[in-house]
């Protein structure tokens, strides 16, 4: 860091100090700032990225700042001298356990403010009851004035859990929006499956689990055969049809431990835990078969598919990820070239 930004809201989340209600106030309006920013520009929701985009959103409010996008870009890239980081973490962020904390917080008051709102009906149609047996006129005059401040006061009280509910559903929506940016960010949104950049993250924390504790691992890559005749034929919605179809394939008959995901246009790349080559040839043998005799129906046609398989182990002398995918590619090239519709490893 270049410049020392300070927030004293910050500074108490970080030190897990309890907050306010002025507090919690300042916090939901700089998480509604924050996650609107994020989202316009694109931001990935990393939570080194939520803990940087709060700490200079805090600043600037305490600071009473307003200040403009440019502005706001300048004073991170100053700040951390880096690229805007784009890299999910699926671990658990800053603004989500802010949003937890408020949505708990809120819901403890409701119950609160709730019973309270019951003590005061109940209050209420005491008095009433009183009010109406046979009492003299100067006490049923100050029972009416009583039960006058007790109705303002449980309009007050309503008008408050009105509000409580409000905020509580905008955190709501909060969340949700946060769940779907941050799923957008993870899948490919035509399979369904993890998208290049997720793969890549899932590939790395394989190869150092490797490294470390020697824990084994294969990888399969596969290409739909001759797909671009297929759009040519058919058009491209079909094409989209097929790449669905190898999409639920996949998860259909991969265990959930496994990590498949769609990392190029027609391509498909599986990470399989505790899986040796041997066994790998086996998966993917079995999948060329499925595809192999699987057909997508398009506008009253029925539409056949195959895929080449390129099958790698992770082992001692590979140095980095990118050498076990280069591997598994010059397999699934070798497959391609060979005759297509089948598994090389």
């Amino acid at each position: 860091m270049r410049k020392k930004v300070e927030c004293k809201l910050h500074q108490k989340i970080v030190n897990g100090e309890s907050l306010s209600e002025e507090d919690y106030k300042e916090l939901s309006d700089i998480v509604k700032e924050v996650l609107k920013f994020m989202a316009t520009e694109k931001i990935i929701p990393s939570p080194q990225n939520y803990e940087r985009w709060f700490l200079i959103f805090c600043y600037a409010k305490e600071k009473g700042l307003s200040l403009s996008k440019a502005q706001l870009i300048d004073l991170y890239l100053d700040l951390y001298n880096v690229k805007l980081d784009r890299e999910v973490e699926e671990s658990a962020s800053l603004v989500e356990r802010v949003a937890e904390e408020l949505f708990d917080e809120i819901q403890k008051l409701l119950k609160s403010v709730s019973e309270h709102d019951r003590g005061i009906s109940e209050g209420g149609r005491r008095l009433e009851e009183i009010a109406a047996s046979d009492l003299g006129e100067d006490i049923k005059m100050v029972l009416e004035r009583i039960m006058g401040e007790v109705k303002e006061l449980k309009d007050v009280n309503r008008k408050f859990i009105n509000k409580l509910e409000e905020q509580k559903h905008e955190i709501e929506r909060l969340r949700e929006e946060l769940r779907k940016v941050k799923e957008e960010a993870n899948i490919d949104p035509l399979t369904g499956l993890r998208n290049r950049r997720s793969f890549e993250r899932a590939l790395s924390e394989f190869f150092r689990d490797f490294k470390r504790f020697g824990y084994p691992f294969s990888v399969i890559m596969l290409d739909l055969d001759d797909f671009k005749e297929i759009n040519d034929t058919y058009g491209h919605l079909a094409g989209d049809k097929v790449l669905k179809e190898v999409g639920n394939i996949l998860r259909n008959y991969l265990r959930a431990k496994d990590v498949a995901a769609r990392t190029g246009g027609e391509e498909f790349t599986i990470i399989l835990p505790g899986i040796t080559k041997d066994e790998a040839m086996l998966v993917a043998e079995r999948l060329r078969k499925v595809i192999a005799n699987h057909t997508v129906e398009h506008e009253g046609k029925k539409i056949d598919f195959t895929a080449s398989f390129g099958v790698a182990e992770m082992r001692e002398g590979i140095e980095n990820p990118e050498d076990l995918i280069r591997e598994a590619d010059e397999k699934l090239y070798m497959a391609k070239r060979t005759g297509k519709d089948k598994v090389v490893g």
